[in-house]
C-alpha cells in the first residue's frame, strides 16, 4: 500500500514538473529531442541516427519538408518514419512515430490543420496528422488498393499526394514486383479521400495499373486531376501504355489521356517529378527522363516540347541527365535535370558529365528559351516563393565534388544565385517560407568512396535576411 502510494506521488509530481515547463517554456513538447546547435549559418536540427549509405548508391537517404504557415513551423518527415513540427529556433514542438517505414511522401491542407504523409512499409499506411497536435486522426492501407508480398519485399507505399483547395488528398499508391523470369512488373492505383478520411474514388475502379505511376497533381480551376507514367519496363502486353491519364477530380472519371512518342535509344517516355499544372489550370508542365521538357494543355496534348538534355553516343555508351521536375511559374516553366547517367547500365560511370546535367531550366510559355542555371550536384527538389526558386543540391556521383552539396536560392526571373548555405552532407530536401525569407533543408549522411563519413541527418534553418 505503501509503495502504491509513493509511486501515485512520483506520477503526479512528474505531471507537475511537465505543466511547469509547458507554463515557463510554452512549448507542447517539455524537452528537445534532439541538440539544437545556432551560429551565423543559421539553426541546426538533429533528427537521430539513419544507416549511412554509400554516396555512389542509387537508393538514397530522403527526408520530406514542408513550410507550415499557421504554426510558423517546419513539418519535417524522415526515414526513420517520423514525424517533426520544429518551430523556427529548432525547438521541437512534438514528434509522431508513426510506423516501421521510411516516409516517401508528403502534404499538407491548404488552412495548415491536417498533413497526409506516406510510409513504404508491408502495408504502406497513408496517415491524416493534426498539424497542431500531431494526433493521428485516420488512415488508409496502400495494401488494400494495390497488395502487398513482403516474402519478397514487396511493398506498397503512397508515393505522391497532391491536395486541393478543400483539403481533398489524391494519392497515387504503387507496389513494385519482381518476377520469378527476372523481369519487373508494377501494381498502380490512385485514390482520392477527403478530409474526414471518406473515400471518394479510385482509379480505375476494378484493377491496378500495371505501370509505375510516381507523380500526380490537381487543378481547382480544371476540376482535373493528372497522373503520370514511370515504367521502364515497357512490354507489349501492357495495358496501361499512356503516359498521361487526366481525370475529373470530383469522381475519378477518365477525361483524356495521352501518349507521348519516345526518343531513341529509349523505348517509353517516362516521367517520375511532374507534370504539375499551372496556377490557372491551363496548362501542364512536365521533363521526361529521357531530357524532354513539354508544355501541355489542360486536356494533357503536346503544345510543345524542348531537349534539355539530349542523349549523346560517347565511346559506344548512350548518356544522358535524365529530366525530373517540370512547373509553371509566372516566370515561366522551369523544368530541372538530374545526374549524369549511362543509358545501358544507371550503375556504371559515365566517360563525361553531360553540359545539361544538375541543372534547373527556364522557358516562356511560347517555348522560347530564357537561361540554364547548373547547380554542382543534383537538384533532389525545388521549393516556390514569389520570384524565387530553392532548390536542395545532393550527390554528384560523377565529380563526387562535396563542396557542391547544400540549400540554393535562384532568382526566378533572372537565374541569377541568390542564396547559397552549404552542407557537410548532401543536401536532400528543400522547403521556402511563403515570403521567401525563411528556408530549411534536410542533410543527410553518406560515406564517401574512400570510406570517409560526411554529413548527419539533420535539419538545417536559414533566415535568407540575416545579415543583410
Amino acid at each position: 500500500m505503501v509503495n502504491k502510494i509513493k509511486n501515485i506521488i512520483i506520477l503526479i509530481l512528474f505531471a507537475l514538473s511537465c505543466c511547469a515547463l509547458f507554463w515557463l517554456t510554452g512549448s507542447r513538447t517539455p524537452w528537445t529531442a534532439f541538440p539544437v546547435s545556432r551560429g551565423k549559418e543559421g539553426v541546426s536540427v538533429f533528427l537521430g541516427d539513419v544507416p549511412v549509405e554509400n554516396y555512389d548508391r542509387m537508393g538514397f537517404t530522403k527526408a520530406q519538408i514542408e513550410y507550415v504557415e499557421a504554426e510558423k513551423a517546419w513539418l519535417v518527415g524522415t526515414d526513420k518514419g517520423e514525424l517533426f513540427l520544429i518551430d523556427m529556433q529548432g525547438r521541437q514542438l512534438w514528434k509522431r512515430s508513426l510506423g516501421i517505414g521510411k516516409l516517401v511522401s508528403l502534404a499538407i491542407t491548404g488552412d495548415s490543420r491536417l498533413a497526409y504523409a506516406g510510409e513504404s512499409s508491408a502495408e504502406g499506411n497513408l496517415y491524416a496528422v493534426n498539424i497542431h497536435t500531431g494526433d493521428i486522426e485516420w488512415k488508409y492501407k496502400a495494401a488494400d488498393f494495390v497488395g502487398a508480398d513482403a516474402s519478397s519485399r514487396s511493398y506498397p507505399a503512397p508515393v505522391h499526394i497532391a491536395v486541393d483547395k478543400a483539403g481533398n488528398a489524391f494519392i497515387n499508391m504503387y507496389r513494385f514486383v519482381m518476377q520469378k523470369d527476372g523481369s519487373r512488373g508494377y501494381n498502380g492505383r490512385m485514390i482520392a479521400v477527403d478530409a474526414r478520411g471518406g473515400l471518394l474514388w479510385k482509379f480505375p475502379k476494378d484493377e491496378t495499373i500495371d505501370s509505375w505511376i510516381n507523380w500526380c497533381d490537381v487543378s481547382d480551376k480544371s476540376g482535373r486531376v493528372v497522373l503520370a507514367t514511370s515504367a521502364y519496363d515497357f512490354r507489349p502486353e501492357m495495358k496501361y501504355k499512356n503516359t498521361l491519364y487526366i481525370l475529373d477530380k470530383t469522381n475519378g472519371l477518365l477525361c483524356n489521356e495521352t501518349f507521348v512518342p519516345p526518343v531513341p535509344p529509349f523505348d517509353n517516355t517516362v516521367m517520375r517529378g511532374s507534370p504539375n499544372f499551372s496556377e490557372d489550370g491551363e496548362y501542364l508542365a512536365g521533363t521526361g527522363s529521357d531530357g524532354r521538357g513539354f508544355l501541355f494543355d489542360k486536356t494533357g496534348k503536346v503544345l510543345w516540347w524542348r531537349f534539355l538534355s539530349k542523349p549523346t553516343k560517347v565511346d559506344d555508351a548512350w548518356i544522358n541527365a535524365s529530366g525530373r521536375d517540370g512547373y509553371i511559374t509566372k516566370e515561366g516553366a522551369v523544368f530541372s535535370t538530374i545526374n549524369t547517367f549511362n543509358r545501358e547500365n544507371w550503375q556504371l560511370p559515365t566517360p563525361v558529365e553531360h553540359p545539361s546535367n544538375n541543372s534547373l531550366f527556364v522557358f516562356g510559355l511560347d517555348g522560347k528559351f530564357k537561361y540554364q542555371y547548373r547547380a554542382l550536384g543534383t537538384i533532389e527538389n525545388i521549393s516556390f516563393a514569389p520570384g524565387k526558386a530553392a532548390c536542395s543540391v545532393g550527390r554528384n556521383v560523377r565529380t563526387h565534388n562535396y563542396k557542391a552539396h547544400g540549400a540554393v536560392v535562384i532568382d526566378l526571373a533572372t537565374g541569377k544565385e541568390k542564396h547559397f548555405y552549404p552542407t557537410e552532407g548532401p543536401c536532400q530536401a528543400v522547403a521556402i517560407s511563403k515570403d521567401g525569407r525563411w528556408l530549411a533543408g534536410v542533410e543527410a549522411p553518406a560515406l564517401t568512396p574512400d570510406g570517409k563519413l560526411i554529413g548527419s541527418y539533420r535539419l538545417h534553418i536559414w533566415d535568407t535576411q540575416a545579415g543583410s
